[in-house]
């Protein structure tokens, strides 16, 4: 194979991988533990936690501290759980507990009133793409998005049902 050749393959390969595993709209850690959901977004993951049939915790932080915790979901509305919600959310991915999300968020972003929605269940939750009209939030997981067959793309799930086309 030509040298040129085998450099376009290479900078194809890593041109995918780089804007498959942040190409959601979302801006993910460089862990994928949490990902940054932009103003435009909300109102997606809004829509999507309130179809998912699961609860979802939901921690609303004031600066470093968590202040309230709630859960929505099951038909109950994630919009305005916190009182003074900002106009962007974080979800977090990671099944990590130990953390204290508040203060990693406030202190890497500089936000001081956030909400941040756990759907860290979604990888044990959504293994076949036949599960995800159960927990549409999980097309914002990233690694439910890239791995579980059937979701990503154009013609993936997530973009046909829920608008997700990345």
């Amino acid at each position: 194979m030509p040298v040129a050749m085998k450099l376009a393959v290479i900078s194809l390969v890593f041109c995918c991988h780089v804007a498959g595993q942040h190409g959601l709209g979302v801006d993910y850690a460089k862990d994928d533990s949490y990902g940054y959901v932009p103003p435009k977004l909300v109102p997606t993951l809004h829509s999507l936690e309130q179809k998912t049939e699961k609860k979802i915790s939901v921690t609303c932080c004031d600066k470093k501290e968590a202040v309230l915790s709630s859960q929505c979901g099951e038909g109950i509305k994630c919009k305005g759980i916190c009182e003074k919600e900002s106009e962007h959310a974080i979800i977090i991915t990671s099944r990590s507990t130990s953390k204290n999300w508040c203060d990693i968020i406030s202190g890497s972003r500089g936000i001081s009133n956030i909400a941040l929605h756990d759907i860290n269940w979604c990888t044990w939750s959504v293994t076949h793409s036949s599960q995800i009209s159960t927990y549409p939030v999980c097309c914002l997981h990233p690694y439910v998005y890239y791995n579980v067959e059937g979701l990503a793309g154009t013609s993936g799930i997530c973009c046909v049902e829920f608008g997700l086309c990345f």
